[in-house]
């Protein structure tokens, strides 16, 4: 009985993790962009920073892009949204230089020659750092998004994380998926 109720709430979970960050979205079929959108967006609840990186109850989370791709333009439209009782603030950087004070990275597809670069600029910086590339965790980066079929999955990189002071609560880890 215990286990079937187990296998009952990994599709609500999930269900609820995909719907609660599109269900504002206007298109009735997303596209791939917006549903790995709504995971970046839904990551940013799933975190837990340093204290010292959000001294004020009401300091909002910074969303940096690096990139252009149509992942960067669905996460540009997050501006404002609430996690975590705190409101998105989405910048579009320009430069690896400019990382500083960003709590969530989106480092697009058209970056993949200068992830090393990029994730050297970050250090051990409190930054969640999210590609769509799968070389981007080998090279340090916490998150990588993929599609697997027709589903976006995510696989992590424990030890990036834990290397920048982040901690991925337990619901986030059991999604993560190990990419073929």
């Amino acid at each position: 009985m215990e286990r079937r109720q187990q296998t009952v709430k990994w599709p609500l979970l999930l269900g609820w993790f995909l719907v609660s960050g599109i269900h504002a979205m206007t298109h009735a079929d997303p596209d791939e962009a917006e549903v790995k959108a709504a995971f970046v967006y839904n990551f940013a609840k799933f975190v837990e920073w340093p204290p010292e990186t959000l001294p004020v109850a009401d300091s909002s989370l910074s969303l940096c892009v690096l990139g252009h791709d149509p992942v960067a333009t669905e996460l540009l439209q997050l501006e404002g949204r609430e996690a975590q009782g705190r409101s998105l603030h989405v910048r579009s950087l320009e430069s690896p230089d400019e990382i500083r004070g960003c709590h969530i990275l989106f480092v697009g597809a058209s970056e993949a020659p200068r992830f090393p670069l990029i994730l050297q600029a970050a250090g051990d910086q409190p930054v969640l750092t999210v590609a769509d590339r799968r070389e981007f965790l080998r090279q340090g980066g916490v998150i990588y998004l993929y599609v697997d079929g027709q589903r976006v999955q995510f696989g992590v990189n424990l030890g990036a994380a834990q290397s920048r002071g982040l901690k991925l609560s337990a619901r986030l880890l059991q999604l993560a998926r190990t990419p073929r």
